[in-house]
């Protein structure tokens, strides 16, 4: 007898079959009509995007289930899902060509550079990992198995079958990825710093380290975090390396937990922000954070796991460096 497939294998193949190819690694939104009496479709969309409601037919950028084109004198059905190709807000002038530091035959780590985020989200579609990855590999399968901020530059692990999706993403969703990175921020005796601000355990981990445990959420409609009282959520290993000179230090830090802005909001509250930060202590304006001198510096440089589907062992480590510590090799 043959083995079931995982839903999540059966869903995701649903889904292809449902929607419209991807468009140069851009996948289209699916939307449910309204509750609404238009006459037909041109209607609806003139009255929810306005004049490039239009420009969306002329396009050919709406379809209906199993990649029907719409028209603009369709009928109007309320509870019909269609998908839209939206405009793609950041397309960039030149193709964005990710830095492949592991190959394997299941999956690939790229060294993602800053400013670029991991997934499609918001005002980042193509300058993302998952696109430009897409795009380079010919490979509208390619997704990311984790994610880094767009503030983060280092490694991404990414599946390009649909079967292998499930194994390495449950990888990281089990915390049995071992991560290492590296951050300039003010030098400060960690140890003693956390001591007064966190729950600490400063012999769990090793001579020299923090092991700092702290409650960490984020308020509904809010971009930073905060540290609030009540019982840990998060994790994190924290050893300063060496100070770098005008009161900077290389920071090694290691996540345990895997909260949103985890290492950025720990480090804040540490009394250390890590230089270049656009939301930690403070949250600067798109203009201000456009003109900083340097991007966030956190590096993601290491990924230790033991392969879910072969079992062997597997390290990957950036080859990129910080600016502040250009002499950094890991």
């Amino acid at each position: 007898m043959s083995r079931r497939r995982p839903r999540s294998q059966r869903r995701s193949e649903r889904q292809r079959e449902l929607r419209p190819a991807f468009r140069a690694g851009v996948n289209a939104s699916p939307v449910m009509l309204p509750d609404a009496d238009f006459a037909c479709l041109g209607e609806w969309a003139r009255e929810r995007f306005g004049e490039s409601g239009r420009k969306l037919f002329e396009r050919g950028d709406i379809f209906f289930d199993f990649s029907a084109p719409a028209r603009a004198d369709d009928p109007y059905r309320a509870g019909e899902r269609v998908w839209i190709f939206r405009p793609v807000p950041d397309e960039p002038d030149e193709p964005i060509v990710l830095e492949v530091v592991h190959r394997a035959e299941r999956f690939v780590v790229v060294d993602k550079p800053h400013g670029i985020a991991t997934i499609p989200r918001g005002m980042y579609v193509a300058k993302t990992v998952t696109v430009a990855a897409r795009r380079q590999f010919h490979n509208d399968d390619v997704v990311a198995a984790h994610r880094l901020d767009a503030e983060t530059a280092g490694l991404v692990l990414l599946t390009g079958e649909p079967a292998w999706r499930g194994p390495y993403q449950d990888l990281f969703a089990r915390r049995e990825v071992h991560k290492v990175y590296f951050a300039v921020a003010p030098a400060v005796d960690m140890r003693t710093v956390a001591a007064g601000r966190a729950r600490v355990a400063c012999d769990e981990y090793g001579d020299g380290w923090a092991t700092v445990d702290l409650r960490i959420e984020r308020e509904a409609g809010a971009i930073a975090v905060d540290v609030v009282d009540g019982e840990p959520n998060s994790r994190t290993h924290i050893r300063m390396v060496r100070e770098l000179g005008d009161g900077l230090a290389l920071y090694e830090l290691h996540p345990i937990s895997g909260r949103l802005h985890q290492l950025r909001a720990t480090m804040n509250h540490l009394g250390a922000p890590i230089v270049g930060d656009p939301l930690y202590p403070d949250v600067l304006s798109l203009e201000a954070t456009a003109a900083r001198d340097l991007p966030t510096q956190l590096l993601a440089a290491q990924l230790a796991f033991r392969d879910p589907v072969d079992g062997t062992d597997v390290v990957v480590k950036t080859r990129r460096t910080l600016a502040l510590a250009p002499e950094l090799v890991v």
